[in-house]
């Protein structure tokens, strides 16, 4: 069962409630680095801003994603992408304690760091299954979304693997991405 307001997380190529604006396809759809995309949208405005980085339980649907119904503690981190003052995304990501052994305990120092720049430079990365859904105030995702500023659209998660060990991300692309992606198609 997944969180109130996300009842449809949904493979990429399934039928979901509603149908994803166009402009926002390809970046439902980047097999690669969103911050790279992002980069090259925002330019040298390009920045991270840090919400959140804490110990918790995460909800209950990122743990079944990531280690069952156990109790394993995750890290959470939630940022905004962002061109200048602008959040284009709201990215969040739960990493269990055991992800965080070895090299991979960096993850935890990112500060204004995006994640993708290091999961798609340093290491070898395995891409689960991309899923979609369209985003609604009343869930919890939502939610935080708008207390960080941003008017949540749709999102996408998927869980990572580096060297057999698992991270979920999850962006929520705001109303903002879609007015800059769509203004900047008209400028072409």
């Amino acid at each position: 069962m997944s969180e109130p307001g996300i009842r449809c997380w949904r493979p990429r190529r399934a039928p979901v409630n509603g149908p994803i604006p166009p402009v926002l396809r390809p970046w439902i759809d980047e097999p690669g680095s969103l911050t790279r995309r992002l980069r090259t949208l925002a330019g040298p405005a390009f920045r991270v801003v840090v919400l959140t980085e804490a110990w918790g339980r995460g909800w209950p649907d990122e743990r079944r994603r990531l280690i069952g119904a156990g109790g394993e503690r995750l890290w959470l981190r939630e940022v905004l992408l962002c061109r200048g003052d602008t959040p284009l995304v709201h990215a969040r990501s739960a990493i269990p304690a055991g992800s965080l052994r070895g090299p991979l305990r960096r993850l935890r120092r990112l500060g204004g760091q995006p994640l993708g720049s290091l999961l798609f430079g340093r290491y070898a990365v395995r891409r689960g299954q991309i899923e979609v859904a369209p985003v609604t105030a009343s869930s919890r995702l939502g939610q935080r979304t708008l207390a960080c500023g941003g008017h949540p659209a749709w999102a996408r998660r998927s869980v990572f693997r580096i060297a057999g060990r698992p991270l979920l991300v999850t962006e929520v692309f705001l109303h903002s991405l879609l007015e800059e992606v769509d203004d900047d198609r008209y400028r072409r």
